[in-house]
């Protein structure tokens, strides 16, 4: 029976639902009655019927000198989604208080790295979501332009609003090597709005065909060539390697800028 069937998702087991059902279409009645139509034996009933007064859905009264049952409104069923609504969000924040715990069962040891795969726009977004969230530090990355928007093109907010949008929504700043044929193409205006300073290096000088990034203890590879391929590892060594890398990449073209700009 589908309405049943319900009833059992909202959290009522097999009988609760049953007694429950009977109690609606009699509106009120003995125990005897209610057991009868429901197919239920009476002490089990009993039973089912002081759970159904704590959960809200029906009531105890009498009729003259005899007890009977009566029904909650089937509106009154509400409040057994509102309970599952308060214990999602209890589970929540539950989870979130756990989190560190759970991460750190889930790399096993710092000599063993966390890796895993992500595949897919949904995959990339998922994997953006882990990696902010891990820390508060900045992004330290290099990556292709050019490579980039062959699947997500400058008029498109899709990049802007689900993948950089997680990081400049947490308010995590970004420090990125960018390369791109086009030359250098970013503006102040736009690493202002991006929460980023960028620096550039021509393709010549930097041939790569995915992007890096490194965020605490997370190193993320991702490759947008025809297909979206990302890795996530989780491993202080390999990050603080990458980021050392990065430093100097960093440095070295600030020198250059330095010279550039000296009239």
């Amino acid at each position: 029976m589908e309405i049943q069937a319900y009833l059992e998702q909202l959290g009522l087991t097999e009988k609760e639902a049953a007694i429950y059902l009977a109690l609606l279409q009699l509106g009120q009645a003995p125990v005897q009655t209610i057991s009868r139509k429901a197919g239920i034996v009476r002490p089990t009933a009993y039973v089912i019927l002081d759970a159904l007064i704590r959960k809200g859905l029906c009531r105890k009264g009498l009729i003259g000198k005899k007890t009977v049952f009566i029904a909650s409104p089937p509106e009154d069923l509400d409040v057994l989604i509102r309970k599952h609504e308060r214990d999602a969000h209890e589970q929540r924040a539950r989870l979130h208080n756990l989190l560190p715990e759970l991460r750190a069962l889930y790399s096993l040891s710092e000599e063993r790295p966390s890796i895993r795969l992500f595949e897919g726009k949904e995959g990339l977004k998922n994997l953006q979501r882990e990696f902010i969230e891990i820390s508060k530090e900045p992004v330290y990355g290099m990556s292709s332009d050019d490579v980039m928007e062959g699947l997500f093109p400058p008029s498109s907010n899709e990049y802007d609003e689900e993948i950089r949008g997680v990081r400049v929504k947490a308010g995590i700043k970004s420090f990125n090597i960018y390369t791109t044929t086009k030359g250098p193409q970013r503006t102040p205006e736009a690493d202002k709005k991006a929460l980023r300073e960028s620096r550039y290096i021509s393709t010549d000088k930097l041939p790569i065909k995915a992007h890096f990034s490194v965020h605490g203890p997370l190193l993320s590879i991702v490759s947008f060539r025809k297909k979206i391929i990302g890795v996530l590892i989780e491993h202080t060594d390999i990050a603080d390697s990458f980021k050392a890398i990065f430093d100097v990449a960093w440095r070295q073209l600030g020198e250059k800028k330095e010279k550039t700009d000296t009239p």
